[in-house]
């Protein structure tokens, strides 16, 4: 599957645009997204409750970006403890809200002995679950700093790959993306690649604005047809008065 454009992540509902799901769309629609990736599970657990009334946060949001035509996709961070349990949920949920694709969120508890083996229950689970539906992993963005991890295992029964292309610490991401693509078509299976990048600031470190030009630029410019950026909580914050 082709996915194709400008996407965002939301981690917290409630941190974005105060948790207004109007003011959400609209400025999605305004600043040229094609979609918008909601978390909506952590583990086993259902994600985006109201945390006092427990009300389901995610619906509204969801029909409010389909009304400005973006399409919607959902990201769920997994720990692999309970591979089954996490593998139920993401098919509940997904099958809930109707989403457009589903990313898998997996990093540093997969590096360690033994998860291969939860990750292929994981990923027959789900693909058996949701087997026409497009899925992604987001994870590590250079696998050879990453050896242990279990990249065949889920990519597998992927369609694309979603690499954290986050140049913490550094001022150069059209060498990172192209690091990050050599790297991946040197293993197999190899999945497209859309690259999610850095919207957020990490003690004095920010990526600037031409730096996100630069991206996008060279995502283009390897072929790639969309990317995406984490998170849109955090790239709003402490904006001007």
């Amino acid at each position: 599957m082709t996915l194709t454009g400008k996407g965002m992540m939301i981690w917290q509902i409630p941190n974005c645009e105060s948790g207004n799901v109007n003011t959400i769309a609209n400025m999605a629609a305004a600043g040229g997204f094609s979609h918008i990736l909601i978390k909506i599970a952590d583990g086993s657990y259902a994600y985006n409750r109201d945390k006092t009334t427990g009300a389901d946060l995610i619906p509204p949001l969801v029909s409010a970006l389909r009304a400005k035509g973006i399409g919607v996709w959902g990201w769920h961070y997994i720990y692999g403890v309970n591979p089954t349990g996490e593998a139920s949920i993401a098919i509940n949920q997904m099958k809930k809200y109707g989403m457009d694709g589903y990313v898998i969120d997996a990093e540093a508890e997969f590096e360690k002995s033994g998860m291969t083996t939860a990750a292929s229950t994981y990923m027959s689970a789900l693909r058996a679950g949701l087997p026409s539906t497009p899925i992604a992993l987001c994870s590590f963005r250079w696998p050879t700093y990453h050896p242990s991890f279990p990249w065949k295992a889920f990519l597998d029964k992927c369609d694309l790959n979603m690499p954290q292309v986050y140049w913490m610490s550094a001022h150069n991401p059209a060498t990172q993306l192209t690091r990050s693509l050599t790297e991946f078509q040197a293993i197999s299976p190899f999945r497209p690649l859309t690259p999610t990048g850095p919207a957020f600031y990490e003690s004095s470190w920010a990526p600037t604005a031409d730096e996100v030009v630069s991206f996008l630029n060279t995502a283009k410019n390897l072929g790639m047809t969309a990317a995406n950026f984490f998170s849109w909580d955090d790239c709003r914050k402490n904006l001007p008065a």
